[in-house]
């Protein structure tokens, strides 16, 4: 009896710690988009927000010191390394010509156009217009994921170390 009451003493602080150890990975769920705070080595780098469409294209928006970044990724491309192509993105009435930069599966595009980016929010539906065809990504529930999407960026950048032997919060 002794041996199993030592044991339960010694599992129960583990089974708390491994409790809490998710928080590093933590995300939270807004309709289909899915929103996490990344660190590396202990420090805050990003938040993104990202969904998979029915084609099985993975989007994500990703909120960083530099800006919104939109990247797409799918499995089934095989794209030609570091170069770039010229896109449509059509949010709405809103469209803007740009390039994406691409890796073998995913290219990638820095939004710098702010009235694009007012007219992301405000969209149903994400148009990608490549050479080959077009990209569809539904933005159902987006005003509320970008809304967190920011939120989460705020909240991550500028938390202070107020205990250097407790890890800081990590909140989508």
């Amino acid at each position: 009896m002794r041996g199993f009451f030592l044991t339960i003493c010694f599992l129960f602080p583990s089974l708390a710690a491994l409790a809490q150890s998710p928080r590093d990975g933590q995300a939270v769920a807004i309709g289909p988009w899915l929103i996490e705070a990344t660190y590396r080595n202990g420090k805050f780098e990003r938040c993104g927000m990202s969904r998979t469409t029915e084609e099985g294209i993975e989007a994500r928006l990703t909120r960083a010191g530099g800006g919104l970044t939109l990247a797409m990724t799918s499995p089934r491309w095989r794209l030609e390394q570091r170069k770039s192509y010229p896109i449509e993105l059509a949010a709405g009435t809103v469209t803007w010509e740009t390039k994406v930069t691409a890796t073998i599966n995913t290219v990638q595009v820095a939004l710098t156009e702010p009235r694009f980016n007012e007219g992301l929010r405000l969209a149903d539906i994400l148009e990608i217009r490549g050479a080959g065809s077009v990209i569809r990504v539904p933005l159902d529930k987006s005003a509320a994921a970008m809304e967190r999407l920011e939120r989460c960026y705020e909240n991550n950048s500028r938390s202070i170390e107020t205990n250097p032997f407790v890890a800081p919060s990590r909140r989508p």
